[in-house]
């Protein structure tokens, strides 16, 4: 899943997708997400985007997330 355009904050309903509270039940693996149960496949892989050059994200999504800076700078073209 892509989700672009963060600004800062994402919505708490993403919070047990991005916490990963997931749930053996049986044989299959449930995780809740606004009330609803949802089957879940270990294989899912969420991505969000951020147009912004400089973004400042708070230190709870930082935590539930890895953020990497695809910005180009001039001596990173430079040096290309």
């Amino acid at each position: 899943m892509v989700i672009e355009g963060i600004e800062g904050d994402v919505d708490p309903i993403m919070d047990p997708v991005l916490e990963k509270q997931i749930v053996k039940k049986g044989k299959s693996y449930k995780i809740t997400v606004g009330g609803a149960e949802l089957d879940w496949n270990n294989k899912f892989l969420v991505f969000m985007t951020c147009n912004l050059g400089n973004p400042k994200f708070s230190p709870e999504l930082s935590a539930k997330t890895t953020i990497i800076d695809f910005t180009v700078t001039q001596v990173g073209l430079e040096q290309q």
